[in-house]
């Protein structure tokens, strides 16, 4: 979905959107070398999800996440899930290994009240929507709230 034109301006949202969540630390980057690479020079960037030559020139990749351990990681950073028709498995696997307090961010093309609803459904507070152009870049914040 990112092409060279829009990955600069994307960048930017997706900065603004950390640093409001007070996302510093370890990123994981799903689905994007683009944007992996772009983030990847002011923050320690784990890529998922790449194709084997995308992640041979990144380095620091996975396959899925389902090896990073609960809670490891500071946000994560998605392309198009408004568009997987698995969103609500991908925003689960995605939330265990958030910290408390930490962000899943959503960037899209469009379908702003789609990306709000799938964040909403899965339980991320404090959204927030920036636009980047055509993208729309939206936060939240997850809550690993125990009850008991």
């Amino acid at each position: 979905m990112l092409d060279g034109l829009f990955v600069t301006p994307a960048v930017t949202a997706i900065t603004e959107a950390l640093a409001s969540a007070g996302a510093e630390g370890k990123l994981v980057v799903v689905g994007n070398a683009k944007l992996a690479a772009a983030l990847k020079t002011k923050h320690d960037v784990t890529a998922v999800g790449l194709t084997p030559r995308a992640a041979k020139k990144l380095g620091d990749t996975l396959a899925d996440t389902t090896t990073l351990a609960a809670g490891s990681v500071t946000a994560v950073i998605c392309v198009d899930v408004t568009e997987d028709d698995a969103w609500q498995l991908a925003l689960r696997e995605w939330s265990r290994i958030v910290r408390d307090g930490g962000a899943i961010v959503l960037v899209d093309r469009g379908q702003a009240d789609e990306a709000s609803r799938r964040a909403l459904c899965a339980g991320l507070t404090e959204i927030e929507q920036r636009h980047a152009g055509r993208a729309v870049v939206t936060s939240g914040l997850v809550s690993h709230l125990e009850l008991g």
